[in-house]
């Protein structure tokens, strides 16, 4: 299978034409969903088109209404009828009903939320998701080429129990890659510990919690295996 990776319209870096390691694991379950299925940050369907192959109802969330726009002219006609397009900037513009999903998936999406734009969007998933439901999540770590050498500075904060020590206010400062600017200035490179935290805070429970590295990965990211935190929670 040849990867290819594709450049987001609204500088949130890139979205693969495969769907990575997590974003299977949603696919899959989408197939028994009785209830619809959330997907954050959706981009241009990377995850929602194999969720409607798969037989789900899906709606797609994207902060770039022209990512959905494109969605939904890649979506298959016989699809179509099952999809459902949310734009907006997770957390803050959705709303949604209590226990009404079935699955929520965020890949490559939630890095580019603060501290508390976090806090907040774990409790919405929370609230939105039905007894039984499912919590994919894919984040980037401090363990990319890139970023290596911010990694001393994460360990270290870290190490003194600073509660979000992934944070970078300014990612020119820790880095030179030459893609910098597809990306935002500021990046909260998440571990298995705040994900952890999140999680539980929110009253959720995890099934499995992971570091590795993505197969749609290009090797100028790669650094230890570690590259990628994954996520399975659920109600």
């Amino acid at each position: 299978m040849i990867h290819r990776r594709q450049a987001t319209r609204n500088r949130t870096g890139w979205t693969s034409t495969v769907p990575n390691e997590l974003s299977e694991l949603f696919i899959a379950f989408s197939a028994s969903a009785a209830g619809p299925v959330l997907d954050i940050g959706a981009a241009f369907g990377v995850a929602t088109i194999p969720a409607l192959a798969a037989g789900a109802i899906v709606l797609a969330n994207d902060s770039d209404p022209g990512h959905l726009a494109e969605l939904a002219g890649l979506t298959p006609p016989e699809f179509r009828p099952r999809l459902r397009l949310l734009p907006g900037r997770f957390p803050g513009d959705l709303e949604l009903p209590a226990q009404s999903l079935a699955a929520v998936h965020a890949s490559n999406v939630l890095h580019f939320l603060t501290s508390g734009e976090l806090e907040a969007g774990f409790q919405k998933i929370a609230d939105w998701l039905e007894p039984g439901g499912r919590l994919f999540v894919q984040a980037g770590t401090p363990y990319q080429q890139p970023f290596a050498a911010f990694v001393p500075v994460y360990e270290a904060r870290a190490a003194t129990g600073e509660a979000w020590p992934g944070w970078v206010e300014d990612t020119r400062a820790i880095s030179t890659h030459k893609k910098l600017h597809q990306i935002p200035q500021s990046l909260h490179l998440l571990d298995e510990a705040v994900l952890s935290r999140l999680v539980r805070s929110a009253g959720l429970r995890i099934e499995r919690l992971w570091t590795y590295r993505r197969h749609d990965l290009p090797r100028s990211m790669h650094l230890d295996g570690r590259e990628g935190v994954a996520l399975v929670a659920y109600t």
